[in-house]
C-alpha cells in the first residue's frame, strides 16, 4: 500500500508520507512491532474497568452505538437470526476488543447462544469475566441459555481462530491498533475461524477521506475509509454492506460499520 493519498499525521507535528513509512519507524531492533503493542495494552491497563473508561470518557454513547450495531446485525444476519429464533441452529459469536465485555452485555449474548471475548488487556478481561458470570444481575434480559464461554486473554493480532466455530466474529475499535500486515494475516485466519456462511463486522473510527491519524498515546492508527476499503481488499475480503454510525458527538471521529465475507 504505497498511495501517496493515504497520508497522514500524529497531530503532534510529525507527518507520514504513506503507511509504509510509518510501520518502518515503529518497528524494534529485531525487526518487530512488539512495543507498539505493548504500548497500546499498558494503555488501557491504567483505563478505568468500566463502559466510561473504555468508550474513552463517552460511555453516554453506549446505547446509541449498541441500537446501531442491532439494526446492522438484523440486516445482514436475519436469515440466521431466524434459524436460531426456530431452534434450527446454534448461533455462536466472537467480540473481539472486547474491553469489559459491553459489546456482549449489552448486544451479543442477547442474539447469540454462546460468545467468547478476545481482549488484551487482562483488568478489562477479568472485569468482562465477573459481568458476564452466569447469574449475574447484570445480565438482564438474556434469554436462557445463552452464556458467555471462552476469555482469551490475546491481542487480535497472536489469535488463533477456532476452526469453523463462529458464525459472526465482531471487531469493533479494535483493528486500529494493528499493522496493515497483522490486519491482513488476522482476516486470512479469521476466515478458517467462519462457518461456512458465517460474517465479520467491523466497526471503526475513520478520520477523513483518505489518510490517516496516529495516536501516540495509545498506539493507534485512525484510518479513512478508502484505506479500510483497500485493507479489505487487500485481505481478499468481499464487501457486503457499510454503515455510518449515527447520532455520535460532533466533536469525534466518524465512526462506520462493515460486513463481510471471505471470496470464495
Amino acid at each position: 500500500m504505497t498511495d501517496t493519498t493515504f497520508a497522514g499525521n500524529d497531530g503532534e507535528g510529525k507527518n507520514y508520507s504513506n503507511p509504509e513509512e510509518l510501520w518502518v519507524q515503529q518497528k524494534d531492533g529485531d525487526g518487530t512491532h512488539t512495543s507498539w503493542y505493548q504500548k497500546a495494552v499498558s494503555y488501557w491497563d491504567t483505563q478505568e474497568a468500566s463502559y466510561n473508561g473504555v468508550l474513552g470518557g463517552f460511555g453516554f454513547v453506549s446505547d446509541i452505538d449498541v441500537k446501531d450495531s442491532r439494526q446492522l446485525l438484523s440486516r445482514a444476519m436475519k436469515g440466521h437470526l431466524e434459524q436460531a429464533h426456530a431452534g434450527l441452529r446454534s448461533l455462536v459469536a466472537l467480540d473481539c476488543g472486547a474491553g469489559v465485555g459491553r459489546v456482549t452485555r449489552e448486544f451479543l449474548i442477547h442474539h447469540f447462544q454462546e460468545v467468547d471475548l478476545l481482549e488484551p488487556s487482562k483488568p478489562l478481561l477479568q472485569c468482562a469475566e465477573k459481568n458476564l458470570r452466569p447469574g449475574s444481575k447484570k445480565l438482564i434480559g438474556v434469554p436462557p441459555g445463552n452464556k458467555a464461554v471462552n476469555f482469551y486473554n490475546q491481542g487480535l493480532q497472536q489469535h488463533i481462530f477456532e476452526a469453523g466455530r463462529y458464525d459472526c466474529i465482531w471487531i469493533q475499535w479494535c483493528l486500529l491498533y494493528l499493522t496493515d500486515a497483522d490486519v491482513v494475516s488476522m482476516f486470512d485466519r479469521a476466515r478458517h475461524g467462519l462457518k461456512a456462511d458465517g460474517l465479520i463486522f467491523v466497526k471503526e473510527n475513520v478520520c477523513c477521506k483518505t489518510g490517516f491519524v496516529v495516536d501516540n498515546d495509545d498506539s493507534s492508527l485512525t484510518r479513512s475509509n478508502a484505506y479500510f476499503v483497500e485493507l479489505f481488499e487487500k485481505s481478499n475480503m468481499q464487501l457486503l454492506q457499510s454503515a455510518k454510525q449515527k447520532h455520535f458527538p460532533k466533536d469525534v471521529f466518524e465512526v462506520w460499520m462493515h460486513v463481510l465475507k471471505p471470496k470464495s
